[in-house]
């Protein structure tokens, strides 16, 4: 990673007017806007109904109504609502009642909710996070644009915003989480590291104090993303200092004078959130899940290489081998780049050896690519005996609950930093280097032929879909019978697969609290009914109340708890949880499994219902402890 910077910082400006570069920049950043628009295309970016949904289980938990982004949206209400009433941004009481839910360890998006407040209140959650999600794209690519035009030419750098704002990993996360997507914190963190290290143009206290705020910044959005590229950076600095040990006073001396800075920055932003998320009571134990379990989220060692149902160049069979990667989750299956990608990321490092931005970029890249392997190496879907580095994260505090195939969105960080300069580079020496006529022309069409062949293999299929909720459309008029602040029983009970209850608790301002959640929470160890000797790790699904029957009755599925007891008496069951839980109202949907015979269980214990809606597919019940017939 050390050696010169072969001209690396060195700009060749285009020969026009101050407000000619201006008005380039500014059509730059207008493409990607619109271009952020057109890829969600004809959902509005204010479209307060409708959620991205993938293709692939346009029914299932990808839906919406269902899943991460019906979740988000619930995070982005509640922080005006927590300005609002003086409550904590990281702790509530309206999920998973009565215990309540940290939400510092969940990926509750605080900087994003303020950021989206006003647009929550006058438009609602919904067009809150297709808001947020378009202006991911499109700043993730401006961001990236204003650091590449540190480093070379504004066409390569246009060209390079648009693969790290719309290329695969932005993609395939870009249609179920936002704290994953939006991302144009990590260039400008990259952009400060390499300004203290090798440019050294600027006072290092100032830029600890920027690098600060904006660590503390992504903190806020994802704590993940940013302890992912700390690992893979720190790495990249121990191969720094090992190979320039001679200069290391040189080197490393403005990134020191930097780090007190940086680190009070940092506290400032992020101190709060980290308090609550480490320290606080109630605050997580332990990974949120079995470590041996987020491993399986790894990725396949074709999947840089086999393109997925998200890129326009692929085939069907390539489509539906993909979908059995990373575990079976296709949301993750993130690691794509590209085999010309790959192949020009190779080149460059070897023919700008001697360029620190190019291979340090171009190492890191396939460092970052090693560790998302995952514990051991997985081919075409088959796991082999051969253990890789990331299995040593596992014993490691904080990074235990890494989930592998994240490292992808670094390895596509740096494999574009490095691809974008290498071909700027190779560009200008074609056009520039006195050759003969023939060669010339032979280069440039090689050039030409392998720049637009790595580009086209990482354009994405658009538009991506969106789709409006199944629920009555009087269903709003229907819930406003339940009183503010009652405690809400709801069937499916809410969790992963049924955030129905919580997005009409966060489409109605939080007027009630609801029992269950889609919220990572203490498991203990009644988390699962399959056995009490669990570790005490944090778990999607909540852990069973007194009268467990209840829960497990009606949860849409097997998968959450065990199928509930035959012994156990329904009605008296849900007459007692009524009770001890002070529920005052009870909601049915008549969606799941077991649809036909919970709408029996409460005709018979709740009788006619307070209110429904024109097609009687939600059905309200006003509750009282002494009002059940059982």
């Amino acid at each position: 990673m050390a050696g010169s910077l072969g001209g690396s910082a060195t700009v060749t400006e285009l020969p026009n007017s101050r407000n000619r570069k201006g008005l380039v920049i500014t059509l730059c950043v207008v493409a990607y806007v619109v271009l952020a628009v057109a890829v969600f295309w004809p959902a509005s970016p204010w479209n307060n109904s409708r959620l991205p949904s993938s293709p692939i289980s346009a029914t299932g938990v990808n839906a919406y109504g269902y899943g991460d982004a019906a979740q988000m949206t619930w995070f982005l209400a509640w922080v005006p609502y927590a300005l609002r009433h003086g409550l904590s941004f990281f702790h509530t009481g309206f999920l998973d009642y009565p215990r309540g839910v940290d939400l510092a360890n969940n990926t509750s998006v605080p900087i994003l909710g303020l950021l989206a407040a006003p647009v929550t209140v006058l438009l609602g959650p919904i067009a809150a996070f297709n808001i947020l999600l378009r202006l991911a794209f499109a700043s993730s690519a401006t961001s990236m644009f204003f650091v590449l035009r540190n480093w070379c030419r504004w066409p390569a750098a246009f060209v390079g915003g648009l693969a790290y704002g719309f290329g695969p990993y932005m993609v395939t996360q870009g249609q179920n989480h936002l704290n994953f997507v939006f991302a144009p914190l990590p260039p400008l963190i990259v952009w400060c590291l390499y300004e203290l290290l090798f440019e050294r143009q600027r006072r290092p206290r100032r830029m600890g104090i920027l690098l600060g705020l904006l660590a503390g910044a992504q903190a806020l959005i994802s704590l993940e993303v940013l302890a992912l590229l700390a690992l893979v950076v720190a790495a990249g600095l121990v191969v720094l200092a090992v190979s320039s040990r001679g200069a290391l006073k040189n080197q490393f001396g403005n990134l020191l004078s930097a780090a007190a800075p940086a680190l009070v920055a940092f506290l400032i932003l992020s101190g709060w959130y980290l308090w609550c998320l480490l320290i606080a009571p109630g605050h997580l134990i332990g990974p949120p899940g079995a470590v041996n379990t987020l491993q399986v989220y790894q990725t396949d060692l074709l999947g840089p290489i086999v393109p997925t149902f998200n890129e326009a160049l692929t085939t069907h069979h390539f489509s539906i081998a993909t979908r059995d990667y990373v575990g079976g989750d296709f949301s993750e299956n993130t690691s794509y780049i590209g085999l010309p990608l790959l192949c020009l990321l190779g080149y460059f490092a070897i023919r700008w050896r001697r360029d620190a931005l190019i291979v340090g970029s171009a190492f890191l890249a396939f460092l970052a690519l090693v560790l998302s392997l995952g514990p051991r190496l997985v081919i075409n879907g088959f796991e082999k005996s051969i253990r890789l580095p990331e299995a040593l994260l596992t014993h490691l505090p904080v990074f235990d609950d890494v989930v592998p195939v994240r490292f992808s969105f670094i390895a596509w960080l740096f494999a574009v930093i490095a691809v974008t300069i290498g071909a700027d580079r190779l560009v200008r020496r074609l056009w520039e280097r006195p050759l003969s006529k023939r060669l010339t022309t032979a280069g440039r069409i090689a050039t030409a032929l392998s720049l637009m062949l790595a580009v086209a293999f990482i354009v994405p299929r658009v538009p991506f879909q969106t789709k409006a909720a199944g629920f009555p459309s009087d269903t709003e008029g229907v819930l406003n019978v339940i009183p503010s602040g009652s405690v809400v029983l709801a069937y499916p009970f809410p969790d992963e697969d049924n955030t129905a209850a919580m997005s009409w608790q966060a489409q109605d301002e939080m007027r009630f609290r609801i029992i269950g959640g889609y919220v990572t929470v203490q498991a203990g160890n009644n988390g699962f009914p399959t056995g009490p000797n669990y570790p005490d790790y944090g778990i999607g699904s909540q852990p069973l109340l007194a009268q467990p029957f209840v829960q497990e009755y009606l949860t849409d599925g097997q998968f959450t708890y065990a199928s509930p007891s035959a012994d156990v008496d329904p009605h008296r069951a849900l007459c007692r949880f009524i009770g001890t839980y002070h529920v005052n109202a009870v909601i049915f949907w008549n969606h799941g499994v077991r649809s036909r015979e919970i709408k029996r269980l409460f005709l018979s214990d709740f009788g006619v219902p307070s209110r429904e809606t024109h097609n009687k597919q939600l059905l309200v019940w006003l509750t009282t402890p002494g009002g059940c017939h059982a």
